[in-house]
């Protein structure tokens, strides 16, 4: 799967962001690993955005779920 990167922009002050440069840090590297390992110390957080972000594909795909899919099975089925 594709994964798709949004661009964000980073303020940093004059005086990090030289220190960056002169460092050779990635930035974006650095935003990442921080981001991570805020979630892994928030695991609900996780969880939320990947739910999120599963319904946005979910609706962007146009997938359309029954209501009461078990019930929709069973009329096809011809069960009661």
């Amino acid at each position: 799967m594709l994964m798709r990167m949004p661009n964000r922009t980073i303020y940093l002050p004059d005086d990090l962001d030289a220190a960056s440069r002169r460092l050779g840090l990635n930035v974006s590297r650095l935003a990442q690993e921080a981001i991570s390992a805020r979630l892994a110390e928030q695991p609900e957080v996780a969880n939320d955005v990947t739910f999120e972000l599963a319904l946005h594909r979910i609706e962007s795909l146009g997938i359309r779920w029954p209501g009461d899919a078990v019930a929709a099975g069973r009329a096809e089925a011809g069960e009661r």
